[in-house]
């Protein structure tokens, strides 16, 4: 089988250059005051707020509804709910987050990495926890790409992944062959750059996936990383899925 090692190694073995770039972290970017995004719920549960809408999940089904946002009060309507079989011990926590949330009224403060929302008596109601998000700077395995046709997975994916490395470049192995490039990050946009691949002939089918996987890295211009899964994306919309590699 095919390692992220041997694709690390020809990555350094390779003369693309690349500046590195400035790696400080600010405390807006540690701590951001703002519900928007995903967190996690103490207690089992996540939670993600957008400005007009929520979700909410204990693992199995998706809780979701229309929400209004004034202030530091959050406003949310009668809540929907996917309807999936789910094991007792998470349809009992789905059944009490739906308690809490369905049109109810809550306020909510925030410090540092934690949002604690509150019922209009003062009541502590959630503690939420922003997730721990991985680095970029990791190895990532393959868990789906977008094609004309679909989103798609396939068996050929099993040893196809990417590795951006600190020093700005990155190392891909497709279900045909290996390659190097560089990665940009800059003014919020991402880019893969200088993308080189040798040319090993492969079973057709292999061939076929490796193009598939090239073209939309070709594609993406930003990214984004929840908890150990990264979003390669093209204005919003995602074109790869990746895991990160234990």
């Amino acid at each position: 089988m095919r390692s992220f090692f041997l694709i690390n190694f020809l990555v350094h073995i390779s003369l693309i250059a690349v500046a590195c770039e400035d790696d400080s972290t600010s405390d807006d970017l540690l701590y951001p005051e703002t519900i928007m995004g995903h967190w996690d719920i103490e207690g089992g549960g996540t939670l993600f707020f957008e400005e007009e809408n929520f979700s909410a999940s204990a693992g199995c089904n998706t809780l979701f509804g229309p929400l209004t946002i004034e202030g530091n009060t959050l406003v949310f309507s009668v809540i929907l709910s996917t309807l999936i079989g789910c094991p007792d011990s998470e349809v009992r926590r789905e059944q009490e987050l739906s308690t809490l949330l369905d049109s109810a009224t809550l306020t909510y403060r925030i410090k540092n990495n934690h949002a604690y929302l509150e019922n209009i008596q003062g009541q502590k109601v959630l503690n939420l926890i922003r997730p721990i998000n991985v680095e970029l700077v990791n190895a990532w395995k393959l868990n789906s790409l977008r094609t004309e046709m679909a989103v798609s997975s396939s068996i050929l994916d099993d040893d196809s992944g990417i590795t951006f490395l600190s020093d700005g470049k990155v190392s891909i192995q497709t279900a045909c062959n290996i390659g190097v490039g560089v990665f940009s990050l800059k003014d919020e946009l991402f880019s893969l750059k200088d993308l080189i691949f040798n040319e090993m002939a492969c079973q057709k089918e292999r061939m076929i996936r490796e193009e598939e996987f090239i073209q939309s890295l070709q594609k993406v211009n930003s990214y984004s990383i929840l908890r150990k899964t990264l979003f390669l994306k093209r204005d919003g919309i995602v074109y790869l899925t990746f895991q990160q590699v234990k």
